[in-house]
């Protein structure tokens, strides 16, 4: 009956990306495809893609409108997608990783994707999500619950808190290896920092200030408390020695 029940959902999901995957699973085989694959996707002009967009937005009102309907299924097919790849990608040896990010990092332009940032942010502060009935706010309020108990389900139950803490602990134990390249890395940022004064004084002296702030003041208040109790006994004893001194006369 299960087994049932899950072809049935299988068969009741397949769409155009369903059909793409078994396309593929055929056509991977063959050596020439793969060549053709590589070829197009070498081809590719990233700059063109601001004409692209602006081609849609204004050359046919209506074929932006049905685009756009079907975004929220062409963002969650890209969400699926990259959760798997996330998923994959952890399954690798680190080395394999980190060599692989570093090649996909090193390639990636920084300037238009900070443009897009930045626009996206400009956009969202103008919407005035502060109303409290606004539709745009409940539903990222949604999708914000989703994303917080997905992400951490994924991350396991150790606090992203505890999981720093330990990098550090991994971390500083490679900086002590002087022929390490995390020791490389310190000395690297060690001499940066002699040359970028404002970044040591508006930025790493207030992070290393904040764990230092909580015990100085316990540290006063409990002096204050002392002296404020040393004060009162002090008191309460001159009071008794007068009452005493009173008796003693009478």
């Amino acid at each position: 009956m299960a087994l049932e029940t899950e072809t049935r959902t299988e068969v009741e999901t397949r769409g155009l990306v369903d059909a793409l995957d078994r396309i593929l699973r055929q056509l991977i085989r063959t050596p020439k495809f793969k060549e053709s694959v590589i070829t197009l996707l070498n081809a590719v002009d990233p700059p063109a893609a601001r004409r692209l967009v602006r081609t849609i937005f204004w050359q046919d009102p209506g074929l932006l409108m049905s685009v756009l309907g079907t975004l929220p299924a062409v963002l969650n097919t890209g969400f699926q997608a990259l959760a798997e790849v996330a998923a994959q990608m952890n399954s690798m040896p680190a080395p394999l990783l980190q060599d692989l990010l570093h090649r996909i990092v090193e390639g990636l332009d920084g300037e238009p994707l900070g443009e897009a940032a930045g626009g996206l942010v400009k956009m969202v502060l103008s919407l005035g999500l502060s109303e409290e009935d606004s539709g745009l706010r409940r539903s990222l309020s949604s999708l914000r619950e989703d994303f917080s108990s997905a992400f951490t389900a994924t991350m396991g139950e150790a606090s992203l808190a505890e999981r720093l803490s330990a990098w550090m602990a991994a971390t500083a134990e490679r900086a002590k290896d002087e022929d390490s390249s995390t020791h490389a890395f310190i000395r690297a940022f060690q001499d940066a920092l002699k040359e970028n004064p404002d970044f040591v004084k508006h930025v790493l002296q207030p992070l290393l200030a904040v764990p230092s702030k909580q015990p100085a003041k316990k540290a006063a208040s409990k002096t204050r408390n002392e002296t404020k109790t040393a004060k009162s006994t002090t008191a309460e004893t001159k009071a008794a020695k007068k009452r005493t001194d009173a008796e003693t006369e009478s």
